[in-house]
Protein backbone atom coordinates (compact mmCIF):
# COMPACT_ATOMS: atom_id res chain seq x y z
CA UNK A 1 0.00 0.00 0.00
CA UNK A 2 3.10 2.76 1.47
CA UNK A 3 4.61 2.04 -2.09
CA UNK A 4 2.19 3.18 -4.17
CA UNK A 5 2.13 6.39 -2.24
CA UNK A 6 3.98 9.48 -3.32
CA UNK A 7 6.70 10.02 -0.68
CA UNK A 8 4.65 13.03 0.82
CA UNK A 9 2.13 10.88 1.48
CA UNK A 10 4.16 7.83 3.15
CA UNK A 11 5.51 10.28 5.63
CA UNK A 12 2.12 11.80 6.53
CA UNK A 13 1.13 8.38 7.15
CA UNK A 14 4.04 7.22 8.86
CA UNK A 15 4.06 10.45 11.42
CA UNK A 16 -0.10 9.72 11.56
CA UNK A 17 0.48 6.52 13.30
CA UNK A 18 3.07 7.77 15.14
CA UNK A 19 1.08 9.81 16.54
CA UNK A 20 -1.79 7.38 17.54
CA UNK A 21 0.53 5.15 18.95
CA UNK A 22 2.43 8.15 20.91
CA UNK A 23 -1.26 9.37 21.85
CA UNK A 24 -2.44 6.14 22.84
CA UNK A 25 0.97 5.65 25.13
CA UNK A 26 0.73 8.89 26.85
CA UNK A 27 -3.32 8.86 27.76
CA UNK A 28 -2.74 5.29 29.04
CA UNK A 29 0.68 6.45 30.75
CA UNK A 30 -0.98 9.67 31.98
CA UNK A 31 -4.16 7.61 32.98
CA UNK A 32 -2.05 5.43 35.28
CA UNK A 33 -0.57 8.38 36.82
CA UNK A 34 -3.52 10.39 37.24
CA UNK A 35 -5.14 7.85 38.74
CA UNK A 36 -2.05 7.16 41.34
CA UNK A 37 -2.60 11.07 41.87
CA UNK A 38 -6.39 10.53 42.82
CA UNK A 39 -5.55 8.20 45.12
CA UNK A 40 -2.73 10.81 46.97
CA UNK A 41 -5.14 13.61 47.06
CA UNK A 42 -8.40 11.44 48.46
CA UNK A 43 -5.49 10.21 51.15
CA UNK A 44 -4.20 13.68 51.53
CA UNK A 45 -7.93 15.04 52.40
CA UNK A 46 -8.85 12.26 54.65
CA UNK A 47 -6.11 12.47 56.80
CA UNK A 48 -6.66 16.03 57.17
CA UNK A 49 -10.20 15.44 58.05
CA UNK A 50 -8.93 12.56 60.75
CA UNK A 51 -6.56 15.13 61.64
CA UNK A 52 -9.27 17.80 62.42
CA UNK A 53 -11.33 14.97 64.23
CA UNK A 54 -8.52 13.95 66.11
CA UNK A 55 -7.54 17.15 67.75
CA UNK A 56 -11.34 18.13 68.25
CA UNK A 57 -11.51 14.62 70.68
CA UNK A 58 -8.38 15.76 71.79
CA UNK A 59 -9.88 19.21 73.06
CA UNK A 60 -12.50 17.55 74.37
CA UNK A 61 -10.74 14.87 76.61
CA UNK A 62 -8.53 17.24 77.91
CA UNK A 63 -10.60 20.61 78.33
CA UNK A 64 -14.37 19.99 77.64
CA UNK A 65 -14.66 17.05 79.82
CA UNK A 66 -12.78 17.83 83.17
CA UNK A 67 -14.19 21.44 82.79
CA UNK A 68 -17.82 19.77 82.71
CA UNK A 69 -17.33 17.16 85.23
CA UNK A 70 -16.62 20.52 87.09
CA UNK A 71 -19.27 22.56 86.29
CA UNK A 72 -21.90 19.95 85.94
CA UNK A 73 -23.65 18.15 89.10
CA UNK A 74 -22.85 14.13 89.41
CA UNK A 75 -26.63 13.36 88.81
CA UNK A 76 -27.18 16.04 85.95
CA UNK A 77 -26.90 13.63 82.21
CA UNK A 78 -24.82 15.95 79.78
CA UNK A 79 -23.27 14.00 77.25
CA UNK A 80 -22.06 16.63 74.85
CA UNK A 81 -19.69 17.40 77.28
CA UNK A 82 -17.88 14.19 78.46
CA UNK A 83 -18.95 11.59 75.19
CA UNK A 84 -16.30 11.82 72.38
CA UNK A 85 -18.28 10.01 69.90
CA UNK A 86 -21.43 12.59 70.47
CA UNK A 87 -19.33 15.63 70.31
CA UNK A 88 -17.10 14.08 67.35
CA UNK A 89 -20.74 12.95 65.61
CA UNK A 90 -21.50 16.67 65.56
CA UNK A 91 -18.59 18.81 65.19
CA UNK A 92 -18.68 16.38 62.14
CA UNK A 93 -22.34 17.32 60.89
CA UNK A 94 -21.41 20.75 61.26
CA UNK A 95 -18.43 20.18 58.99
CA UNK A 96 -20.64 18.18 56.21
CA UNK A 97 -22.99 21.71 55.92
CA UNK A 98 -20.33 22.85 53.58
CA UNK A 99 -18.88 19.56 52.16
CA UNK A 100 -22.19 17.24 51.99
CA UNK A 101 -20.31 14.72 50.14
CA UNK A 102 -17.77 14.16 53.15
CA UNK A 103 -19.31 11.24 55.55
CA UNK A 104 -17.89 10.88 58.78
CA UNK A 105 -19.14 8.01 61.52
CA UNK A 106 -18.77 6.29 64.48
CA UNK A 107 -19.87 2.39 63.25
CA UNK A 108 -20.30 -0.41 65.99
CA UNK A 109 -22.47 -3.89 65.29
CA UNK A 110 -23.32 -2.95 69.12
CA UNK A 111 -24.19 0.96 68.99
CA UNK A 112 -26.05 2.84 71.87
CA UNK A 113 -27.71 5.08 68.91
CA UNK A 114 -29.28 3.45 66.30
CA UNK A 115 -28.13 6.12 63.30
CA UNK A 116 -24.59 3.72 64.14
CA UNK A 117 -25.33 0.70 63.48
CA UNK A 118 -22.17 -0.50 61.01
CA UNK A 119 -23.08 -1.88 57.85
CA UNK A 120 -21.54 -5.13 55.82
CA UNK A 121 -18.67 -3.58 54.87
CA UNK A 122 -17.80 -1.71 58.03
CA UNK A 123 -18.39 -5.22 59.96
CA UNK A 124 -15.93 -6.97 57.89
CA UNK A 125 -13.18 -4.08 59.01
CA UNK A 126 -14.37 -3.99 62.61
CA UNK A 127 -13.99 -7.92 62.31
CA UNK A 128 -10.53 -7.56 61.11
CA UNK A 129 -9.24 -4.97 63.56
CA UNK A 130 -10.90 -7.44 66.49
CA UNK A 131 -8.58 -10.25 64.82
CA UNK A 132 -5.54 -8.04 64.86
CA UNK A 133 -5.54 -8.64 61.08
CA UNK A 134 -4.63 -4.78 60.98
CA UNK A 135 -4.20 -1.52 63.02
CA UNK A 136 -5.52 0.90 61.01
CA UNK A 137 -7.43 0.11 57.29
CA UNK A 138 -7.53 2.42 54.24
CA UNK A 139 -8.33 1.99 50.71
CA UNK A 140 -11.64 2.64 48.02
CA UNK A 141 -15.06 1.45 48.85
CA UNK A 142 -18.91 1.64 47.76
CA UNK A 143 -21.30 3.39 49.43
CA UNK A 144 -25.04 3.85 48.41
CA UNK A 145 -23.67 3.52 44.62
CA UNK A 146 -20.68 6.13 44.96
CA UNK A 147 -16.79 5.36 45.31
CA UNK A 148 -15.19 6.78 47.68
CA UNK A 149 -11.80 6.96 49.79
CA UNK A 150 -12.22 5.83 53.44
CA UNK A 151 -9.77 5.79 56.44
CA UNK A 152 -10.69 3.53 59.35
CA UNK A 153 -9.26 3.64 62.90
CA UNK A 154 -10.50 0.81 65.94
CA UNK A 155 -12.85 2.21 68.69
CA UNK A 156 -11.22 0.38 71.95
CA UNK A 157 -13.98 0.55 74.84
CA UNK A 158 -11.82 2.64 77.86
CA UNK A 159 -12.45 2.84 81.48
CA UNK A 160 -14.23 6.06 80.77
CA UNK A 161 -16.51 4.01 78.60
CA UNK A 162 -17.67 1.15 80.91
CA UNK A 163 -20.15 3.43 83.04
CA UNK A 164 -22.29 3.96 80.27
CA UNK A 165 -21.85 0.59 78.00
CA UNK A 166 -21.97 -2.09 80.95
CA UNK A 167 -25.54 -2.63 81.70
CA UNK A 168 -28.69 -0.26 81.30
CA UNK A 169 -28.95 -1.14 85.14
CA UNK A 170 -25.36 1.25 85.61
CA UNK A 171 -26.01 3.31 82.76
CA UNK A 172 -28.20 7.13 83.39
CA UNK A 173 -31.45 6.69 83.57
CA UNK A 174 -31.77 9.51 80.86
CA UNK A 175 -29.53 7.64 78.42
CA UNK A 176 -31.71 4.46 79.10
CA UNK A 177 -34.77 6.95 78.33
CA UNK A 178 -32.85 8.33 75.31
CA UNK A 179 -31.64 5.37 73.45
CA UNK A 180 -33.12 2.25 75.17
CA UNK A 181 -31.84 -1.01 76.47
CA UNK A 182 -31.56 -3.20 72.97
CA UNK A 183 -27.86 -2.60 71.69
CA UNK A 184 -24.66 -0.37 73.39
CA UNK A 185 -24.39 -2.61 76.43
CA UNK A 186 -22.11 -5.42 77.40
CA UNK A 187 -18.97 -3.38 76.74
CA UNK A 188 -15.42 -4.70 78.29
CA UNK A 189 -12.49 -2.38 78.75
CA UNK A 190 -10.12 -3.05 76.11
CA UNK A 191 -12.30 -4.89 73.04
CA UNK A 192 -12.98 -3.32 70.20
CA UNK A 193 -16.19 -1.86 69.82
CA UNK A 194 -16.44 -0.12 66.54
CA UNK A 195 -14.38 1.96 64.32
CA UNK A 196 -14.07 5.58 62.99
CA UNK A 197 -14.54 5.69 59.76
CA UNK A 198 -13.82 8.82 56.89
CA UNK A 199 -15.10 8.64 53.30
CA UNK A 200 -14.14 11.02 51.13
CA UNK A 201 -15.59 10.90 47.47
CA UNK A 202 -13.66 10.18 44.43
CA UNK A 203 -15.83 11.73 42.05
CA UNK A 204 -14.78 14.70 41.59
CA UNK A 205 -11.40 14.48 41.90
CA UNK A 206 -12.08 11.32 39.59
CA UNK A 207 -13.11 14.18 37.11
CA UNK A 208 -11.03 16.01 37.17
CA UNK A 209 -8.12 13.74 36.21
CA UNK A 210 -10.35 12.46 33.23
CA UNK A 211 -10.34 16.26 32.84
CA UNK A 212 -6.64 16.52 32.90
CA UNK A 213 -6.22 13.87 30.60
CA UNK A 214 -8.68 15.23 28.13
CA UNK A 215 -6.62 18.66 28.60
CA UNK A 216 -3.47 16.70 27.85
CA UNK A 217 -4.49 14.83 24.58
CA UNK A 218 -6.03 18.39 22.95
CA UNK A 219 -2.55 19.92 23.71
CA UNK A 220 -0.66 16.60 22.61
CA UNK A 221 -2.78 16.52 19.41
CA UNK A 222 -2.69 20.48 18.47
CA UNK A 223 1.31 20.12 18.87
CA UNK A 224 1.66 17.09 16.83
CA UNK A 225 -0.45 18.94 14.20
CA UNK A 226 1.63 21.90 14.17
CA UNK A 227 4.36 19.42 13.82
CA UNK A 228 2.89 17.83 11.26
CA UNK A 229 2.40 20.50 9.41
CA UNK A 230 5.74 21.74 9.86
CA UNK A 231 6.62 18.60 8.21
CA UNK A 232 4.86 18.51 5.46
CA UNK A 233 5.72 21.95 4.57
CA UNK A 234 9.51 20.89 4.98
CA UNK A 235 8.78 17.98 2.43
CA UNK A 236 7.34 19.83 0.02
CA UNK A 237 9.91 22.41 -0.02
CA UNK A 238 13.47 20.41 0.24
CA UNK A 239 11.95 16.95 -1.25
CA UNK A 240 8.79 17.46 -3.43
CA UNK A 241 9.46 20.29 -5.38
CA UNK A 242 13.06 19.32 -6.16
CA UNK A 243 12.30 16.27 -7.33
CA UNK A 244 9.61 17.29 -9.29
CA UNK A 245 11.92 19.77 -10.86
CA UNK A 246 14.44 16.98 -11.38
CA UNK A 247 11.39 15.30 -13.58
CA UNK A 248 10.39 18.19 -15.55
CA UNK A 249 13.63 18.83 -16.43
CA UNK A 250 14.49 15.37 -17.11
CA UNK A 251 11.76 14.61 -19.13
CA UNK A 252 12.82 17.91 -21.42
CA UNK A 253 16.11 16.89 -21.96
CA UNK A 254 15.10 13.40 -22.84
CA UNK A 255 12.78 15.22 -25.72
CA UNK A 256 16.12 16.63 -26.95
CA UNK A 257 15.77 20.38 -24.89
CA UNK A 258 19.32 20.20 -24.28
CA UNK A 259 19.17 24.04 -22.79
CA UNK A 260 17.19 22.94 -19.49
CA UNK A 261 19.50 23.21 -16.39
CA UNK A 262 18.89 21.27 -13.10
CA UNK A 263 18.60 23.67 -10.46
CA UNK A 264 18.95 22.68 -6.79
CA UNK A 265 19.83 25.22 -4.01
CA UNK A 266 20.24 22.75 -0.87
CA UNK A 267 23.55 20.49 -0.66
CA UNK A 268 22.13 17.45 -0.04
CA UNK A 269 21.16 14.37 -2.06
CA UNK A 270 18.96 15.68 -4.07
CA UNK A 271 21.70 18.14 -4.92
CA UNK A 272 24.13 15.25 -5.86
CA UNK A 273 21.37 13.29 -7.81
CA UNK A 274 21.13 16.64 -10.00
CA UNK A 275 24.49 17.16 -10.27
CA UNK A 276 24.63 13.21 -11.48
CA UNK A 277 21.79 14.04 -14.04
CA UNK A 278 23.76 17.40 -15.26
CA UNK A 279 26.87 15.09 -15.83
CA UNK A 280 24.80 12.76 -17.55
CA UNK A 281 23.70 15.33 -19.91
CA UNK A 282 26.32 16.56 -20.65
CA UNK A 283 27.69 13.05 -21.74
CA UNK A 284 24.74 12.86 -23.83
CA UNK A 285 25.04 16.24 -25.57
CA UNK A 286 28.58 15.14 -26.33
CA UNK A 287 27.40 11.33 -27.84
CA UNK A 288 24.89 13.43 -29.59
CA UNK A 289 27.63 15.60 -31.59
CA UNK A 290 29.84 12.59 -32.05
CA UNK A 291 26.87 11.16 -33.59
CA UNK A 292 26.34 14.01 -36.03
CA UNK A 293 29.86 14.01 -37.09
Amino acid sequence: MLKNMSIRKRIVVMLAVVYVLSLVLAVGGGGYFLQQDVEREARQKTELFATVMSNAARYLHNVIRPKAEELVPEDAYFPEGSVGVIMLTEVARYIQQQYPEYIFRFASPNPLNPDNLSNDFEDKIIAGFEDGKYEAWQGFAERDGKKFYAVAKPLIAGSDCISCHDTPDVAHPSQVERYGTRSGYGYLEGDVVGARFIYVPTDVIQKEAIKRIMYFSAIFSVFFLLVLFAVDRFVVSSVVKPIEHIVDVAEDISRGKLDREFHVETNDEIKMLADAFDRMKVSLAKAMDILRQ
